[in-house]
């Protein structure tokens, strides 16, 4: 799981950036339906990011969903610490977004993410969720570039 800041600035601008990186043949730019040369470019697009968190699961084996829920409790950890104050998660169903939901309003009754706007947004209705999504494949595959102000926390 990853998150992208952007500088809300520059972010009409980094839209328009992945809608035009985004081949016709694709709703929305996804890593794994990319061409080797297209995942390559697409990495420039990372360049506009503030800071890039990557949270990977490295713990026992467990359900997707466990998985994600820790993953997303260190990144809202991560956020907060990083006075990022609005999260944008990819909808994935009406049923799963509702369990992202419950779980953040959970790490908000322990004290985490109190000051965190959140929403699920379809991926193809923002540009920007791609963004992320290109930093998880670019670390699968060893090509996410090490930066000062980016992150890779393990959780387990």
């Amino acid at each position: 799981m990853a998150a992208v800041l952007i500088d809300a600035a520059d972010a009409s601008e980094a839209r328009g950036a992945v809608r035009s990186a985004t081949p016709k043949r694709m709703r929305k730019l996804h890593w794994y339906e990319a061409l080797g040369g297209q995942r390559l470019t697409w990495l420039g697009l990372l360049t506009r990011a503030v800071s890039i968190v990557v949270v990977r699961y490295d713990g026992q084996p467990a359900r997707t969903e466990r998985r994600r829920r820790r993953c997303i409790e260190r990144l809202v950890w991560e956020l907060e610490q990083r006075d990022v104050r609005a999260l944008v998660l990819e909808s994935r169903s009406r049923v799963r977004d509702a369990s992202d939901v419950s779980m953040l309003e959970s790490l908000r009754d322990r004290g985490i993410g109190n000051g965190i706007r959140h929403e699920h947004v379809r991926g193809s209705d923002e540009p920007l969720l791609a963004l992320a999504d290109i930093a998880c494949g670019a670390h699968s595959r060893g090509l996410l570039e090490s930066r000062p102000q980016d992150a890779l926390v393990l959780v387990q």
